[in-house]
């Protein structure tokens, strides 16, 4: 038989009572609904209508006897409480304490001896086991989501395309995935206890011991470096390493997480990229010096007949002459552009601030003839100091004021510059024609003069010399159409001095 009863407001609770005697049902629902929560009493009177009320239904407390008709009550209870379904309180007569131990160590929450005074205490014993059994329940919940969570690290570690390392704060590995084992060489068996220094170059391995203090000690969350691993054939491979840890609470506890990606390609890139750079600039330099010497000559003897047969050769022989010692000069203005170029990021950062103000009056005086003939104005603003070699300086000023009142059209050359923490700005604008739109992009390329520079004289080399020592410094250069016409030139560069 089957009862079930509703009683009291909020939660309601329900209650399992497998139990044959009328008697003890009557006493336990007396003693239940006395505590005046909300209660849902289900009654059944043997293990087999139990079984088939469990079925469909789950209490939140089975309270069982332990003598049924058919059988101990034991066997509606689970005899591992993490792995049970709902908690349960066992009841024995008088003389069967001892199986009622028994029936507590398979699982029971609790047990009572069916008399009066025993079962009015029942609504206590209840609510403790549910709390007791709430921290089961929180418990197992934590249990399952951690190693939810275990499962997905897992499945990421072992499928990453990245390497990863499972490291102990003593530096020792603890595990590897196959993307790292593949990176170093080794199998995951041979790296296992192994200690980092041991694959890792000589001269790092300070480093590396610093960096783990530094996690361990909670000095700073996470690291990332570029660094040398060791490989197993000896070889040495370059690794970009994020590392974190993740401590517990005792001490010298938790473990470190290494992810390791494989940047060997990138770094040889970049080595032959630099030397490559090293060996066109020493080209440069060769180039343009050895150049020098045999110009130099031809150019004398040039300007020599000219002034020595001047009465003697004819007008086109003359002029030849002159277009000799034209081409001449252009080409030795090249070549010095050429070395410009080519020493620039050979130079250390000064101790001290260079001074742009200064620059630009040492560019004023020098070009005084220029601005003269031009008809130009130089608008000269207070300019920050830069820690960067003067002569670099010089060349960006030299450069960009240079070309301004070459094409500027006459009009007034605006000098400007701003500090921003360690970036700097430098402009110069002009009042010309402009750039067109499909060579603001290619001005600063070697040798690109445009279609306003292929009508005067110069080498292409000055914009692209101004580029290289902004790239040189963090930054860049670039060009933009100013309002109400002409021409802007920038120069952002990165300059610790700020």
């Amino acid at each position: 038989m089957v009862a079930n009863m509703s009683s009291g407001q909020g939660t309601v609770i329900n209650v399992l009572i497998v139990e044959d005697s009328e008697t003890a049902v009557a006493m336990i629902r007396h003693s239940l609904e006395s505590s005046g929560g909300s209660l849902c009493l289900t009654v059944v009177k043997s293990i087999a209508e139990a079984r088939v009320w469990l079925g469909e239904n789950t209490p939140d407390i089975a309270i069982v006897d332990l003598m049924l008709p058919d059988g101990k009550g034991t066997a509606l209870i689970h005899q591992n409480r993490e792995r049970a379904n709902y908690p349960a309180i066992v009841l024995t007569g008088a003389g069967n304490e001892v199986e009622a131990v028994e029936a507590m160590k398979s699982g029971a929450m609790d047990y009572l001896v069916k008399t009066p005074a025993v079962l009015s205490d029942l609504p206590r014993v209840v609510d403790r086991c549910l709390r007791e059994w709430g921290h089961i329940v929180r418990h197992r919940l934590a249990e399952v989501a951690l190693r939810e969570s275990e499962e997905r690290f897992r499945s990421i570690f072992t499928s990453a395309a990245a390497g990863m390392a499972v490291v102990s704060p003593q530096r020792r590995i603890i595990e590897a995935n196959p993307a790292f084992c593949r990176f170093i060489g080794y199998t995951a068996d041979e790296l296992t206890g192994r200690l980092v220094d041991d694959i890792c170059v000589a001269e790092d391995r300070c480093r590396i011991a610093e960096m783990y203090a530094d996690l361990l000690a909670q000095r700073v969350p996470s690291l990332d470096c570029e660094r040398r691993y060791l490989r197993k054939d000896g070889t040495l491979v370059w690794g970009h390493v994020s590392l974190a840890c993740v401590l517990s609470g005792e001490k010298g506890g938790g473990y470190c997480v290494a992810l390791v990606q494989d940047i060997t390609a990138r770094k040889e890139m970049e080595e032959k990229l630099l030397l490559l750079n090293r060996e066109l600039d020493a080209f440069v330099h060769t180039v343009s010096h050895d150049l020098r010497s045999p110009l130099t000559p031809i150019m004398g003897y040039a300007q020599f007949l000219q002034e020595q047969y001047s009465g003697t050769l004819d007008a086109t022989a003359m002029e030849v002459l002159g277009e000799v010692r034209r081409q001449g000069e252009r080409m030795h203005a090249m070549l010095e552009d050429l070395l410009r170029l080519a020493t620039v990021g050979g130079l250390e950062r000064p101790d001290a601030p260079v001074s742009c103000s200064q620059i630009i009056q040492e560019l004023i005086a020098d070009m005084g003839r220029v601005v003269a003939a031009t008809g130009a104005t130089l608008d000269v603003a207070e300019l920050p100091e830069l820690y960067i070699p003067k002569t670099l300086c010089m060349q960006i000023f030299d450069n960009l004021v240079g070309n301004a009142l070459q094409y500027g059209g006459g009009g007034a050359v605006e000098v400007r510059g701003e500090r921003s923490g360690d970036r700097v700005r430098l402009s110069v604008r002009d009042h010309g024609p402009g750039v067109p739109d499909e060579e603001k992009s290619r001005i600063f390329e070697l040798f690109y003069r445009g279609s306003c520079g292929s009508r005067t004289n110069g080498t292409g080399i000055g914009l692209a010399t101004v580029q290289k020592i902004a790239r040189h410094y963090g930054g860049y250069a670039w060009v933009e159409d100013a309002p109400g016409g002409g021409s802007i030139f920038l120069v952002e560069l990165m300059d610790g001095g700020g």
